[in-house]
């Protein structure tokens, strides 16, 4: 195989698995709808408008004004709830996150 058949073929390669990785972690929100209607919405309610007082309301998008890495950890850790690690699988808690986005009015 001559240099420039190599090089083709290994950026073919390449971006076949950059392409399958991207899908891979791509985030299902029908199944995040089932995963928060489980567990989620006694609080936070039906359509994501909050149910108690001082619980985000993911209708106004306030509380989804940072990284879906940070909204992971909260859903990780339970700082103001409780936590998930260990109940919800993590590609659950990242369709959670991208369900809850799609609440924003």
């Amino acid at each position: 195989m001559n240099r420039p058949a190599i090089l083709a073929w290994t950026a073919t390669v390449a971006a076949v698995l950059i392409v399958a990785g991207h899908q891979a972690l791509a985030a299902d929100i029908f199944n995040g709808r089932e995963v928060y209607e489980m567990h989620c919405q006694g609080c936070h309610g039906i359509d994501g408008q909050s149910m108690e007082p001082g619980t985000p309301d993911f209708t106004r998008g306030e509380s989804l004004l940072v990284p879906d890495t940070e909204l992971f950890r909260r859903l990780w850790d339970g700082a103001h709830m409780p936590s998930y690690r260990g109940m919800i699988e993590d590609s659950e808690l990242r369709d959670v996150i991208a369900y809850v986005r799609t609440l924003q009015r």
